[in-house]
């Protein structure tokens, strides 16, 4: 979450685990710092609501802690084949913050909230639409884009590019190129 873009207070209600009227009341009460927009709606920068949090002792999600590390949000329905491998490979990198989806509206919502930096779709033997999560993201990023990587059998690279992927990996090849591949679509290398 960047310090440019703040959040909503329907967004900090679900991060304190309360309802909206809540975070008005202590908005209104001085205790949580934010400004008014022109049409009267609330907006918090996150400095002021991680100050907040700490202030009053509330556990504060680690989505929400600034990380310089790229995010990268995994969709795969396989959590003990392919989708494991992708997973233990970044995460065991430590390049990368890496966060799960294991359903389209699962990875919908993980966009939204942690706007990740890019997407690897696992296509590997999965009941997972990717090609239309691909076109989804596609269609749907604003600003800056978000880098996609599919994932699966060689025959199927020219499709998932059709469809919008930035990047091809066949599985196979998964535990040795991944890393090197994702460096290369983030330009980390």
């Amino acid at each position: 979450m960047s310090e440019t873009k703040p959040l909503t207070t329907g967004q900090a209600a679900r991060y304190c685990h309360v309802s909206q009227a809540t975070i008005i009341n202590w908005i209104k009460k001085g205790k949580l710092k934010a400004y008014a927009t022109p049409g009267g709606h609330y907006r918090i920068l996150l400095s002021d609501f991680l100050s907040f949090m700490e202030t009053y002792r509330m556990p504060v999600d680690s989505t929400l802690r600034p990380s310089s590390r790229p995010r990268v949000l995994i969709v795969s329905d396989n959590p003990n084949g392919t989708g494991m491998v992708l997973a233990q490979t970044l995460q065991g990198s430590g390049r990368f913050d890496v966060a799960w989806a294991g359903n389209a509206y699962e990875a919908g919502v993980q966009v939204a909230r942690l706007e990740p930096d890019a997407v690897v779709l696992d296509m590997t033997g999965t009941t997972l639409d990717c090609l239309s999560l691909c076109r989804w993201l596609r269609a749907s990023s604003e600003g800056q884009p978000i880098a996609v990587l599919a994932v699966g059998a060689p025959e199927d690279e020219e499709t998932a590019r059709a469809a919008g992927a930035d990047a091809y990996l066949p599985g196979a090849a998964v535990a040795d190129g991944l890393e090197t591949k994702l460096g290369a679509l983030l330009a980390l290398e």
